[in-house]
């Protein structure tokens, strides 16, 4: 199955911020939820969507436990991971969560054209594969059992 088609079912929904963004303007973020959702993670992107990196909430907490009062003032291109795991559309899903659980990552930018076109998330990730094999499972089911059946 490819990324596409998880994020034609399931939304392309992405939280986004400015590397240029200072701490507490980024955390402000990810107060505000996006289409009903709230993300732990914001991916990074100048102005020309191209993806420059990603922030979680866990680096915002890091870097405030570390530089306390002076986190909120620090901007997010100093904080930010930047060697970002992606993927495109076209990729099989399947493949792209093999990758990130190697990796130990739960989310993966989908990258189109050098712009940022949606976001692999883990959990959601999984859940719609699970309901496609349910899905598969039902069907099968019915084939095998269907009553009309003459032999």
């Amino acid at each position: 199955m490819k990324v596409s088609k998880l994020l034609k079912l399931h939304g392309m929904l992405v939280l986004t911020v400015h590397p240029d963004f200072t701490l507490a303007e980024a955390a402000r973020r990810f107060t505000q939820s996006v289409g009903g959702r709230r993300f732990s993670l914001a991916v990074v992107t100048d102005h020309d969507d191209q993806v420059v990196g990603v922030i979680s909430l866990g680096d915002i907490s890091h870097t405030l436990g570390k530089h306390e009062a002076e986190a909120a003032k620090m901007l997010v291109k100093d904080v930010m991971t930047t060697n970002v795991f992606s993927c495109t559309l076209d990729e099989n899903l399947e493949d792209v969560l093999k990758a990130m659980a190697d990796k130990g990552i739960r989310h993966a930018p989908v990258i189109e054209g050098g712009k940022l076109a949606g976001l692999v998330a883990r959990r959601d990730a999984l859940e719609f594969l699970y309901q496609q094999a349910s899905l598969d499972a039902a069907h099968l089911t019915d084939w095998l059992f269907r009553s009309d059946a003459r032999y």
